[in-house]
């Protein structure tokens, strides 16, 4: 597959969702970049330049193509709101999940931008929906941080289905009523972890610090009373387990009650730092370009952003065509595919279109919603048919 053809592909694939007033010269801007930040696996305008280049879509050098991507980072229809939002919106209403894991966590460029992402857990990855920015190790002015939330997850609202379970996960910096309440307020669940000095009080009214209901190792406790004594009483369940290969106890709050799945639930929460991996080292190596106007910022967020959905739906095709392989049944360790994320599955893919290795037609494909980490799910794929003998007259 040469440049030109996946350029229209990417192309073709992005035009039914991008907002109706975004002009041709932005569309095909934004076409560009996205397959620019692919096959350069970078966000910096250079190395997106050079790896443009190396594709042959026009016989201009690399600086000239560079000067075309600085011009996109200035286009103001760039943005999530025209070119992200409408895929999101469309795609997880065709999904048709069930329940919906929404993460919440902030990250930084190194100590340039502070930036708070809202992100979908995707079968042990995340998807990003929307975020915010600022600019590192400065007061924040005009808006404050939770006014700034409060925004965030107004955006982010319209973007789910209707009727659908909504559950976030956070970390301890938004352990506090003063996101809780945020999340009520929409009619959504939360299970988010705390600070160990956070007051709880059970139903017989004994009060004390969440960690001291957890006292030593492999101690683990599950209640429901109130908390947040500092920001006034709420109702909620804590649920708490130590861990003896930790140093310290997890508890998380949330507004369910009380259950030992909610600390599964919670570590599904990590899936994001492996979006801000993608993001900053194996992905889109957004820390190494010099970029720091926040506009110009935006512009290449949007692009990571659709690359990131791009590569895990191409990821997701192929792991539907490891899932379609009859097992063998003689397998006891986890199949090689299975040691690669969806992520990593896409880009491989991706990467072997480029290069004329695979003749692929790109389609989004974000099926089973409700399925477990790809990695467990191919591993327990060839686990039963090796436990069972499944189907293959062993």
């Amino acid at each position: 597959m040469s440049g030109t053809t996946i350029l229209d592909g990417i192309r073709q694939l992005l035009e039914p969702y991008v907002a109706a007033d975004v002009d041709e010269t932005s569309r095909q801007r934004l076409a560009l970049l996205v397959l620019g930040i692919i096959q350069a696996k970078s966000a910096a305008p250079a190395q997106i330049a050079k790896a443009l280049a190396t594709l042959g879509l026009s016989g201009a050098t690399a600086e000239s193509i560079e000067r075309r991507i600085r011009r996109i980072e200035n286009d103001p229809e760039i943005s999530a709101t025209l070119c992200l939002h409408p895929l999101a919106r469309q795609r997880l209403l065709l999904g048709q999940p069930q329940h919906l894991l929404l993460i919440l966590d902030p990250s930084t460029q190194d100590d340039r931008i502070v930036i708070v992402t809202v992100a979908v857990w995707y079968r042990g990855r995340a998807l990003p929906l929307a975020w915010v920015t600022w600019p590192g190790n400065t007061p924040l002015r005009h808006e404050r941080f939770w006014v700034r939330i409060a925004a965030l997850l107004d955006t982010v609202a319209p973007l789910l289905p209707v009727g659908v379970t909504i559950t976030w996960l956070a970390d301890r910096a938004f352990g506090t009523p003063a996101f809780t309440d945020l999340v009520t307020s929409h009619g959504w669940h939360y299970v988010v972890r705390v600070q160990e000095q956070t007051h709880c009080r059970d139903r017989r009214g004994r009060e004390q610090p969440v960690a001291a209901w957890l006292r030593h190792p492999g101690d683990r406790r599950k209640l429901r009373g109130q908390l947040f004594k500092s920001r006034g009483w709420r109702e909620a369940s804590l649920v708490g387990y130590w861990s003896p290969a930790c140093p310290k106890p997890l508890c998380v709050v949330s507004d369910l009650r009380p259950a030992w799945y909610l600390l599964k639930l919670y570590r599904r929460r990590y899936a994001v730092e492996a979006l801000f991996r993608h993001y900053k080292s194996y992905g889109w190596h957004w820390e190494q370009g010099q970029v720091g106007d926040l506009s110009h910022v935006e512009r290449l967020l949007v692009g990571m952003a659709l690359a990131t959905w791009l590569a895990l739906s191409v990821g997701t095709a192929v792991a539907a065509e490891y899932l379609a392989q009859r097992p063998t049944g003689h397998r006891r360790t986890r199949p090689w595919a299975g040691k690669q994320s969806l992520f990593t599955l896409g880009l491989q893919r991706l990467a072997a279109m480029v290069g004329g290795g695979a003749q692929v037609h790109l389609a989004w494909c974000f099926t089973a919603w409700d399925a477990p980490n790809w990695e467990d799910q191919i591993t327990f794929y060839h686990a039963r048919a090796f436990v069972f003998a499944w189907d293959n007259g062993l």
